[in-house]
């Protein structure tokens, strides 16, 4: 398909024109009739439309700008992949997530120590002095896409003989509740937006300074004792966040 042949603009509108072709784009997106990975020319835009080149990189920008576009230098520019909710009310991880979607999961441990941590982390995860801790450094993967770069905290007396080859196999939460009678029960989170770090840029495949979104987690048990502590950083271009709110 041509990009814009369906689409159609009232040149009388009050509202912008490079508005009116980036809601119509959206629809067209979101409706599934530009498909995940469909080019979507600028020049055709601008001849098809009787549009300025200027008027549909605007719309173009605003587009890229949400994620349901993006460029590949001397390729051109496509329709995104739709993007994976990562704040629902269940308390799932990675690997049950993505499961749960229809996708396959994996993960490839980065690092994996136990330590003595120093007090702040002790305070987080409420540890008596002297107590260990596991850190586990993990790139989260489905479908073997990079999604998620994500550092683990974990109090060592919850899971004593956690090993590395472990974790690499499967889900964590699940080794804690099959494997070590651990009951989880609540989670809470914070999430911010921010720009990619170098390091985390060329794990999860994008550029640097690419938005991301940061979700900080510290999981509690039925009992109300600290089993995580973790930090998640998302492609931006992957995931959006969605919060359900209800007036009392």
């Amino acid at each position: 398909m041509t990009t814009g042949t369906s689409l159609k603009l009232d040149k009388s509108s009050f509202m912008p024109l490079y508005h009116q072709i980036e809601q119509a784009l959206r629809s067209q997106i979101e409706g599934g009739e530009l498909a995940p990975g469909q080019a979507i020319s600028e020049r055709e835009l601008s001849e098809t439309l009787k549009v300025s080149r200027m008027t549909a990189r605007q719309a173009l920008h605003a587009l890229r700008d949400e994620g349901l576009i993006y460029t590949e230098r001397g390729r051109g520019t496509f329709v995104a992949e739709p993007k994976m909710t990562v704040h629902t009310r269940q308390l799932l991880g990675f690997s049950e997530d993505m499961r749960r979607r229809g996708l396959a999961a994996a993960s490839k441990v980065l690092s994996f120590r136990r330590f003595r941590p120093e007090p702040a982390i002790a305070e987080k995860l409420r540890l008596e002095e002297g107590e260990e801790a596991f850190e586990i450094v993990r790139l989260r993967l489905a479908d073997r896409v990079p999604m998620a770069y994500e550092t683990c905290l974990l109090p060592a007396r919850r899971c004593p003989e956690l090993k590395r080859a472990e974790v690499e196999r499967g889900s964590l939460y699940q080794i804690l509740e099959q494997v070590y009678g651990v009951r989880l029960g609540q989670a809470d989170e914070i999430l911010e937006a921010a720009c990619a770090t170098a390091y985390e840029a060329q794990l999860l495949s994008i550029r640097p300074r690419s938005p991301v979104l940061v979700v900080t987690r510290r999981v509690f048990a039925t009992d109300d004792s600290v089993i995580e502590a973790v930090r998640s950083v998302y492609r931006g271009d992957r995931y959006q966040a969605t919060i359900q709110l209800k007036r009392r």
